[in-house]
């Protein structure tokens, strides 16, 4: 320290102040690399990272830790990201490009040379879900099923992303198209038989069908892709129409019980035929055309399931689409103009009863079987009407219509159309000139007047007559009843008469019997009889003559008085 002093005292003054000068420099310098080297210095937490570029390359330091590093190496300080359990994560190394899935759950770290595309969810598939996932890279396919939980590759998407799986029953199926060829594929219950449908790599759900029923009194046309159609119909005439060959596979979708209805799936390249039928109203009423849409296909599925035929060139009418044909009696209303054969205009109304019987000749012949029944009726009854004076009509319309009706059934126009009609009717008929419907208005008049007068006159001789009956009755009760008064006049008197005589012999019998043992000889006891009763006689003449009621009768021979008793004549007493 001396030394150091001597060597100071030994300096000028320029000497001292570059030595202080050096002195200080020195310890700035020395402060400057202490603080470089305390910031150097480095904590890094559980999810810390740092990267570390150097000339050689990229490295990179994780936590936890704590240490010193080079400040002259550039640094990036990174936090790592945290990937739950129903995460993953998409990474890229820049130096190759190649991409690769980190699944959670994890702290993830990058690499020195990785890159953080993205984070994404994991798959999760239910029992009765599916993915379709696609390779970007080399373009191939893979499905995964249910239940399980799904990583993608990183270079997979899942473009419809999750599905559900199809339920195959008695009710439903469903259309797939094979990828690689282009072809439609029906899978039913009948082929699958897992009841999920899940589709296979290369294969989509085109659609879901559904069963079609046809009831018992309805037809359905199918059209297939080369053209022939077949009749699915509620009864037992179901079969090609206007083709002997059927499909084999149409054993597996189509179910039918005799007189019960049947029930098929739609094949793929197959279409229902749609045809387009006229439709008459009632008169009166506005026609409104309509579908008859079937219950079992969806609004939007129409024109991938129909096909409509060609329609007739013809003004019957506005028309209505038929899918379902119905097969019971239907019935179209007419309302014609005619002529009788004494010229006079008619406006004919009234209802056609027909029914479609064979559905092959039908659809072979017509396409429109409502506007052909019309037509040919019209011109039937054009014809037979036009025979008969407008007399004759009005006299025999009814049997004129049952000669058009005739004349209808033994016509081939019908059968060769698979058509039946049932009945003709008649509903009104008017003339169509005011002239002649104001005289068949008088006519009228006039014939119900005289019916009425007929009617009134009857009225009255019915009423005559049954007064006449009812007065007849009544004496005919009166006669009966005289009869069996004096009926019942006479059994009373039998009556009184068998009392009287009853007591009378009861009397006598007492009197001849008490005398037995007085008088043994029964004459006398019958001559003591009738002296008795000779007594009484005069006995009750007696009083009578003294009470007053006797009558005094003088004979014309000799004067002689009689007294004539009005119990008994022949014992009267001479007086």
């Amino acid at each position: 320290m001396g030394d150091i002093e001597d060597g100071f005292a030994g300096m000028s003054d320029g000497q001292k102040k570059a030595a202080a000068g050096c002195g200080g420099l020195l310890i700035l310098l020395l402060f400057i690399f202490f603080c470089i080297m305390m910031s150097a210095f480095h904590h890094l937490g559980p999810d810390d990272q740092v990267l570390i570029k150097t000339s050689r390359g990229h490295r990179v330091v994780n936590g936890p830790m704590s240490g010193q590093f080079n400040p002259f190496q550039e640094k990036t300080w990174r936090k790592a990201t945290m990937i739950d359990p129903l995460q993953y994560a998409i990474m890229q190394d820049r130096m190759t490009a190649e991409l690769r899935s980190e699944e959670g759950p994890q702290l993830l770290f990058l690499k020195a040379y990785d890159e953080l595309k993205e984070v994404l969810p994991k798959l999760v598939l239910e029992k009765d879900e599916f993915v379709r996932l696609i390779d970007s890279y080399d373009g191939t396919e893979r499905v995964e099923k249910g239940p399980r939980t799904i990583v993608p590759k990183p270079t997979e998407k899942a473009s419809k992303g999750i599905e559900k799986a199809v339920f195959l029953n008695m009710d439903s199926s469903v259309v797939i198209r094979n990828k690689t060829n282009g072809m439609l594929t029906l899978v039913t219950s009948c082929n699958y038989q897992s009841g999920v449908y899940t589709p296979a790599p290369m294969e989509d759900i085109v659609e879901i069908r559904r069963l079609i029923h046809v009831l018992p009194h309805e037809a359905l046309i199918v059209r297939d892709v080369n053209g022939r159609m077949k009749v699915y119909g509620g009864n037992s005439d179901a079969g090609d129409a206007g083709n002997s060959s059927s499909d084999s596979d149409q054993d597996c979708f189509a179910t039918q019980t005799q007189g019960a209805g049947t029930a098929f799936f739609l094949p793929p390249y197959s279409k229902i035929v749609r045809m387009s039928w006229s439709s008459y109203t009632s008169p009166g009423t506005a026609a409104i055309p309509s579908t008859r849409r079937l219950q079992t296909i969806p609004v939007a599925d129409e024109k991938s399931l129909y096909v409509d035929q060609m329609q007739a060139t013809t003004h019957s009418g506005p028309k209505i689409k038929v899918a379902a044909i119905d097969l019971r009696t239907q019935k179209s209303f007419y309302k014609y103009e005619v002529r009788t054969a004494d010229n006079v205009k008619l406006e004919l109304e009234g209802t056609i009863f027909w029914r479609v019987e064979n559905i092959q000749d039908m659809i072979k012949m017509t396409s429109d079987p409502a506007g052909d029944v019309w037509a040919h009726a019209r011109s039937t009854l054009i014809g037979v009407i036009s025979d008969n004076t407008l007399a004759d009509f009005m006299v025999n319309f009814n049997t004129l219509m049952g000669v058009a009706f005739n004349r209808s059934t033994t016509d081939d126009f019908y059968t060769r159309r698979g058509i039946v009609l049932t009945n003709l009717e008649l509903t009104k008929y008017a003339p169509v000139d005011e002239h002649t419907k104001t005289v068949l208005q008088n006519i009228i008049r006039q014939t119900v007047n005289r019916i009425n007068d007929l009617q009134k006159q009857r009225s009255r001789n019915d009423v005559a007559l049954e007064k006449l009956t009812m007065d007849i009755a009544l004496e005919e009760n009166r006669t009966r009843l005289i009869e069996t008064e004096a009926t019942n006049s006479r059994l009373l008197a039998e009556q009184k008469g068998t009392t009287a005589g009853t007591k009378e012999a009861t009397s006598i019998a007492f009197f001849i019997e008490g005398l037995n043992e007085t008088v043994p000889n029964a004459t006398d006891r019958m001559g003591l009889f009738k002296q008795e009763k000779i007594l009484e006689s005069t006995n009750k003449d007696t009083q009578q003559l003294s009470s007053g009621e006797a009558s005094l009768y003088v004979a014309p021979k000799d004067m002689e008085l009689r007294l004539q008793m009005p119990h008994e004549a022949s014992h009267a007493p001479e007086l």
